[in-house]
C-alpha cells in the first residue's frame, strides 16, 4: 500500500535583508505600503546618521585625549566642557536604541566606548560625593581662601571685594589678579595696585606676600618666599618690568609658620591658553605663533610647580585658578606628586568659571554671558596636609569665579 507524503508546511519566516530590514513581499503578495516603505528608508538612514555620529564623536574623543596638553592648537579640541564629553556620547547611545538591523549594536558599541574614554579620562564629577561623608571640622583647622578676584574686582568694587573676603575671616588668601587692566590694551593693559595701605586695614595683623598679579595674606609669620618657574626674575628682589612679572610669574610659594611648623602655600594663576581678544581669526593676527607661546609658558609654569612641589618635604597647599579643565591633561604631572582636594567637595558636579558677574572683556555677544559648564579652579596637598572640607562659594557678582574655601589641618 503506498502512501501519501506529508503535506509541506509554508514557512512562517519573514525574509530580511543583510541589514535586518524586513524584504518586499514575495512575487504574488501584497506590495508594501507607501507609508511602510518610507518608515523603512527613514529608519535605514538614522540608523546610519547614528552610526556616523558616534563614529565622528568617538574620533574627536580619542585624537582630543591625544593631542591635549600637548600640542599648542589643542585648546580648540579641550574647549569642551567635560560634562559635554560625557553627555553627547551618552546621548548617542540612547539613540543608537531606536536604530534598526545590525546598526543598532554597532552605534551603541561605539557611543559606549566614547562614553568609556570620557569617564575614564577626566569627566569633571566628584565620585566620592556619593557616598562620602565629610564628618565634623576640627575646632583647630585653617581656613583658607583662594579667589581669582577678576582685575581686583575692575567692574565692581574693590570695598565689596574686601568685604566679602573679610566675611570668611580665612586664616590665608591666596587671591589671583590683584592687578589693573585697561580693555582693549590685551597683553599691554595691565598695571600694578598701589595698596598697600588698604589692604593693611582690610587685615589687620595680617601678613602680606605679593608678585605680579598673585597676593597672598596670611595670619601666620612668613617665613620664607621662593621663586616657582620660568619667571623673569630668578630671585626676589629684582625689577624688571612690571608686564614681563605679570605675563611670566604664574605661581608664588610663601612658608608661613604655624603652630611651629612650616607650611608652604603655592598661590597659582597659569597662564590663559587664549584672551578672548585674540580670537578674530580673519584678522591678521598670528594665531599659531602666539597659541604656541602661550603653550610654551603654560608647560613650563606646570613643570616649575611640579618639581618644586616634588621637592618640598614640608607640609603643602596648592590652590588657585589653573586655567584647565578636569578634561585637559596638563593637570596630570600635578596629579602625580600631590592628591586633588576634590574628594572633600560635596558637589557631584563642582564647577568654578563663567557664573554671573560684571565684568566684561569687550562687546562680543558669544563669549560674555554666564556659561557655568567649567571648572578651572583647583586645589592641591601634599606632605600630611589634610582636607576635612572643600566649598565653593557664590562671589555675589564681583567675579565670574567661584571662591575656593578649604579646611584643612597638618
Amino acid at each position: 500500500m503506498s502512501t501519501a507524503p506529508p503535506p509541506v508546511r509554508a514557512s512562517t519566516a519573514v525574509p530580511t535583508d543583510a541589514g535586518g530590514e524586513r524584504t518586499p513581499d514575495p512575487a504574488g503578495g501584497p506590495a508594501p505600503s507607501a507609508a511602510r516603505r518610507i518608515t523603512r528608508g527613514l529608519r535605514l538612514w538614522y540608523g546610519r546618521a547614528v552610526v556616523a555620529a558616534a563614529l565622528v564623536w568617538l574620533v574627536y574623543a580619542v585624537v582630543r585625549w591625544l593631542v591635549s596638553g600637548r600640542w599648542h592648537w589643542s585648546l580648540i579640541l579641550d574647549v569642551v566642557p567635560p560634562l559635554f564629553l560625557v553627555g553627547v556620547p551618552l546621548l548617542l547611545l540612547v539613540a543608537a536604541a531606536a536604530a534598526c538591523g545590525r546598526r543598532r549594536p554597532v552605534a551603541a558599541a561605539v557611543s559606549g566606548t566614547a562614553l568609556a574614554l570620557a569617564l575614564a579620562t577626566g569627566p569633571g564629577i566628584n565620585w566620592p560625593a556619593l557616598w562620602r561623608e565629610p564628618g565634623p571640622v576640627p575646632a583647630d583647622a585653617l581656613r583658607v581662601v583662594s579667589l581669582n578676584t577678576q582685575y581686583w574686582a575692575m567692574a565692581t568694587d574693590s570695598d565689596r571685594l574686601l568685604a566679602l573676603l573679610r566675611s570668611r575671616d580665612a586664616d590665608v588668601y591666596l587671591l589671583q589678579e590683584h592687578v589693573g587692566w585697561t580693555p582693549g590694551l590685551g597683553e599691554d593693559g595691565y598695571w600694578p595696585l598701589d595698596d598697600d595701605a588698604e589692604l593693611r586695614r582690610a587685615f589687620p595683623g595680617y601678613h602680606i606676600a605679593r608678585r605680579g598679579e598673585l597676593l597672598t595674606v596670611s595670619r601666620f609669620p612668613i617665613v620664607g618666599r621662593y621663586p616657582v618657574g620660568p619667571g623673569p626674575a630668578l630671585a626676589f628682589g629684582e625689577e624688571p618690568d612690571f608686564g614681563q612679572v605679570f605675563a611670566r610669574e604664574k605661581v608664588m610659594r610663601t612658608d608661613v609658620a604655624v603652630a611651629g611648623r612650616t607650611l608652604s602655600l603655592y598661590n597659582v594663576h597659569i597662564t590663559v591658553p587664549l584672551a578672548l581678544d585674540n580670537l578674530n581669526l580673519l584678522s591678521d593676527f598670528d594665531h599659531d605663533r602666539y597659541l604656541r607661546r602661550k603653550h610654551a609658558w603654560r608647560q613650563a609654569e606646570f613643570a616649575g610647580l611640579e618639581k618644586d612641589v616634588a621637592a618640598n618635604g614640608n607640609p603643602v597647599l596648592i590652590a588657585g585658578d589653573f586655567n584647565a579643565t578636569d578634561a585637559m591633561r596638563s593637570l596630570d604631572g600635578l596629579r602625580e606628586v600631590a592628591e586633588d582636594a576634590t574628594p572633600a567637595n560635596p558637589e557631584l558636579l563642582p564647577l568654578s568659571w563663567k557664573f554671573a558677574s560684571l565684568g566684561e572683556f569687550g562687546e562680543d555677544a558669544l563669549f560674555n554671558r554666564d556659561l557655568p559648564f567649567f571648572r578651572m579652579d583647583w586645589a592641591f596637598t601634599k606632605g600630611g596636609t589634610t582636607v576635612h572640607r572643600y566649598d565653593f562659594l557664590p562671589t555675589e557678582g564681583i567675579s565670574e569665579h567661584r571662591m575656593q574655601e578649604l579646611r584643612i589641618t597638618l
